[in-house]
């Protein structure tokens, strides 16, 4: 289970490039649907209208996104970054996101571990790494 921290991160953490970004300058290989593995992947998105959707009734708690141009849907609020920085192989992002009651501001960490793959580290701490693959969708 995730704490509210790594929720806001994660819904971040996809909006960045790989120099500066901003909500709309979304790097169109980060687009999509991303979760923990490929299992998760299946029980938490399906395809409708064109597009990638949260799996009703939607896993309040998922480590989960669906990322598109301007946008990051995580599965109880949308965020858009604010400002990003490039340094020493990491991109640090500082982003606000909303839910149905309030804004809060945040600051992770990404590393890209490939095309399919890559890590969050909110707050700069390692100790709250997550590895997140995109899905096949």
């Amino acid at each position: 289970m995730m704490n509210g921290s790594r929720g806001l991160a994660l819904g971040a953490l996809l909006l960045f490039g790989l120099g500066h970004a901003s909500a709309a300058g979304i790097e169109g290989r980060l687009s999509g649907a991303w979760a923990t593995s490929p299992a998760e992947c299946k029980k938490l998105f399906v395809r409708s209208g064109g597009g990638v959707v949260f799996r009703q009734p939607v896993d309040q708690f998922a480590q989960a996104a669906i990322i598109a141009p301007g946008a990051v849907t995580l599965p109880n609020q949308v965020c858009r970054v604010t400002r990003t920085v490039q340094k020493g192989g990491l991109t640090t992002l500082d982003f606000e996101c909303q839910d149905s009651i309030s804004y809060t501001s945040q600051s992770v960490e990404i590393e890209i571990k490939s095309g399919s793959q890559i890590v969050y580290r909110p707050n700069g701490d390692k100790t709250l790494d997550t590895a997140l693959i995109k899905c096949g969708m």
